[in-house]
């Protein structure tokens, strides 16, 4: 899962000596060995820094499967254990394959599976794994479609309409559906309730009262209701003349976590910004990326800025701060959300934009290499970890589990930390996902990525920015981009 709440605690690296347990004719190689201070065959050797784990022995008449794990979500400290649980629960229930893990801290997981993949000693299974991370390894997965066929592999009550959210470049099949992270909007019942206004819809077409006049639930009464739900110190509305947008204590809206232009943008509108190898920005989203700005710099802002985001009052995590009305994001901010500053929280349909409902989608699979050499054995260790195992890997990773049989227990646990509150909304946004995805990767990836790191910085610090001007800028820049060369790994 893209989330930029996942957070890796320490330096801890379990590798297996990282190449040495990958395929036999892998060279033993230990990277960052600048921060191991010694490394003892055979046994776990702890620095201040860094763990080494030694290569489980290759077990005689099996073949060997090894499962890549960090790229995504797995190398936190307390998943560990739980992960080496589930592969002696797997490795005992057959007597055909020896799963072995690669474990690698999420800061260095990239850059160490570009090695094994120039040694040509690439793990057969990857994950989990969001969209970005497989959009770094363009064409390194294989095509699960003849696998799926030559295993008649049945998806069971999984939602079809999920396979586009997982395929990569060229149309491949990368992943199929594993945790899932619609988007809507969290609601802090309590704000509304001071307000006296009524609370968002939660179900798709249903209008919303707002002085007496049903309006569509669009980013237009998003505004208007987010204005009324924004107060300054004096008690002013951002409605009032009186109102200081200076001095703004409560806010009616945030885009919770989703700075990425291309993430807020997707929610106006789903859409891929290349064509012909061209930048191409499309006009929902100048009108998505002129609304977020306007949102924090207008005559009635409701949105908090970057300043404000960063300040003492919102410290980082504005909507759990209790002081923001409604955040727009992913069921995976559940994660973060303080119920002793959010008391009664519920959620809501995401707006639409021109009669179009777009919520984005976080998705987490697993992946195998192209580059495995025995992809039918993967496919059967693949297979558990969608079916027979895959709920102990959910209490691992969390995720709304893609199986709709799976969703039930899930909610309940959601429910025992904030009350009642109704999950199914989520669950509705999914066939309003977001396709194609808003992480899928781009040409010259890491530095296009940057330039819209940075536009969304410019947005959320820059009180004076002409807008307009600086899209035009943005997409001669992204078009420059296009046309380099990538910087060598």
């Amino acid at each position: 899962m893209k989330h930029s709440v996942k957070v890796v605690l320490g330096v801890l690296l379990i590798v297996g000596l990282l190449a040495a347990c990958a395929p036999a004719a892998a060279p033993a190689t230990v990277f960052v060995t600048k921060e191991v201070e010694k490394i003892v065959t055979q046994e776990v050797v702890v620095t201040k820094e860094v763990m080494v784990e030694s290569t489980p022995a290759p077990e005689v008449g099996k073949t060997q499967i090894y499962w890549y794990i960090g790229l995504g979500a797995g190398a936190q400290p307390a998943q560990i254990p739980l992960e080496k649980e589930w592969v002696e629960k797997y490795n005992a229930s057959q007597s055909e394959i020896q799963l072995i893990t690669q474990i690698v801290d999420n800061r260095y997981a990239r850059d160490n599976l570009t090695a094994q993949l120039a040694a040509g000693n690439a793990p057969d299974i990857v994950g989990p794994v969001g969209t970005a991370g497989r959009a770094a390894f363009p064409g390194q997965f294989a095509d699960l479609q003849p696998l799926m066929a030559a295993a008649k592999y049945d998806m069971g009550d999984v939602d079809p309409a999920f396979l586009d959210f997982y395929k990569g470049e060229g149309g491949k099949l990368e992943g199929l559906p594993f945790a899932i992270f619609p988007s809507a909007v969290f609601v802090n019942k309590d704000l509304f309730d001071e307000a006296g206004l009524a609370y968002p819809p939660q179900k798709m077409g249903e209008k919303y009262t707002l002085d007496g006049e049903d309006l569509e639930w669009d980013y237009e009464t998003v505004a208007k209701v987010a204005r009324k739900l924004t107060i300054d110190k004096s008690g002013n509305d951002a409605t009032s003349a009186s109102f200081d947008a200076k001095n703004i204590v409560q806010w009616g809206f945030n885009m919770q976590w989703n700075d990425d232009p291309r993430a807020f943008g997707s929610f106006f509108c789903a859409h891929y910004p290349v064509k012909d190898g061209k930048a191409d920005v499309p006009d929902c989203w100048k009108e998505a990326f002129q609304w977020y700005y306007d949102a924090m710099w207008g005559d009635q802002p409701f949105m908090p800025n970057q300043a404000a985001t960063d300040s003492d009052l919102l410290k980082g995590n504005a909507f759990s701060s209790g002081k923001v009305a409604m955040g727009l994001t992913h069921l995976w901010y559940t994660c973060c959300i303080d119920t002793a500053n959010v008391k009664n929280l519920d959620v809501a349909v995401a707006p639409s934009y021109n009669g179009k409902t777009t919520a984005k989608m976080h998705g987490d699979t697993f992946a195998i290499m192209a580059q495995s050499k025995n992809p039918e054995a993967a496919f059967k260790v693949y297979t558990y970890m969608l079916g027979e195992g895959a709920a102990d890997l959910y209490k691992i990773y969390g995720g709304l589990p893609a199986r709709k049989s799976q969703q039930a227990d899930f909610f309940k646990s959601l429910t025992e930390k904030f009350g009642e509150v109704n999950w199914q909304v989520f669950v509705d946004m999914i066939p309003n996902l977001d396709a194609p995805n808003h992480e899928l990767g781009l040409p010259n990836n890491a530095k296009a990525n940057d330039a819209f790191n940075k536009l969304g910085g410019d947005f959320r610090s820059n009180a004076t920015l002409d807008v307009d001007q600086r899209i035009t800028e943005f997409i001669d820049e992204l078009n420059q981009i296009y046309s380099e060369k990538p910087a060598a790994e």
